[in-house]
């Protein structure tokens, strides 16, 4: 049976792609840069265009049914705009719903993606619920961003004799933090995880790390996950975290089933 081509579109900060899906199953691809709804709508659509639009016309095709995962689109508002300003109809979701898709196919289960920043979503009988997304400012608890700002800070305190000094802290301290991390940005501070990692066992470390753990089990219990369920970690803090995480967390833990573009190939095939 021949299936009706569709377009798979997996928009996020460090870039874009974008899968065409022939009738016949044959495939092709076509990358560009990031796709970010939020901090850059007409650049999202331009770019978003653009490929869908080089891989029918190399196909020599129509445009066929579209879905796109594409960051910055948590809002409804957002991907409303988003799929308004493309030349031709979309459907348009978060990238999370995209990524949790791919991660556990049509599974149940709960997403937690820690890289820079961190958003968690649980998949159950067809729905998605989010907790967090809402960016460094406000939030990205339990990312690579939050725990180098809070070790950081853990520095300071000890440089200003406010709390105990250890190695991480001491790591952390030369040159003067306040020259290394004045104006520091979210992707400057997740560069630190990896060092409070490595640092696991000294006070300080260990305090964040169990922290970072607290906040996933938090997530967990806000999303309404059971204990039953798969929890895949993804991003690379998540993927270098999973070994220093409790016991109860660590029995959860399951390899993802595929990548955010399968997601979105899997809901672009769905709907068409």
């Amino acid at each position: 049976m021949r299936e009706t081509p569709v377009i798979a579109v997996d928009g996020g900060g460090s870039g874009c792609r974008a899968l065409l899906r022939l009738s016949d199953g044959a495939t092709r691809t076509a990358e560009d840069g990031p796709a970010n709804a939020y901090s850059d709508l007409d650049t999202a659509a331009a770019r978003i265009a653009g490929l869908v639009l080089r891989l029918s016309d190399a196909a020599g095709i129509d445009v066929p049914p579209v879905t796109a995962g594409v960051a910055g689109c948590r809002l409804p508002e957002i991907a409303g705009a988003l799929a308004g300003r493309l030349p031709f109809p979309a459907r348009v979701v978060d990238d999370s719903v995209t990524a949790a898709r791919g991660a556990l196919g049509d599974r149940n289960g709960v997403l937690a993606a820690l890289g820079t920043g961190s958003f968690f979503l649980r998949q159950s009988g067809g729905a998605v619920a989010h907790v967090g997304g809402w960016g460094f400012t406000f939030g990205d608890r339990a990312s690579g961003a939050w725990i180098g700002r809070a070790a950081v800070e853990a520095a300071l305190r000890a440089a200003d004799g406010m709390a105990a000094p250890d190695a991480l802290t001491d790591a952390l301290i030369a040159p003067h933090p306040l020259l290394r991390f004045r104006g520091a940005t979210p992707a400057d501070l997740a560069a630190l995880a990896p060092l409070v990692l490595d640092h696991a066992g000294t006070p300080t470390a260990d305090r964040l790390i169990a922290e970072a753990g607290a906040e996933i089990a938090a997530a967990l219990e806000a999303l309404g996950s059971p204990g039953s369920e798969p929890l895949v970690l993804s991003g690379g803090f998540g993927r270098a975290l999973a070994p220093h995480l409790p016991g109860a967390l660590r029995a959860r833990l399951a390899e993802p089933l595929g990548t955010p573009l399968d997601g979105a190939l899997a809901l672009a095939l769905e709907a068409a």
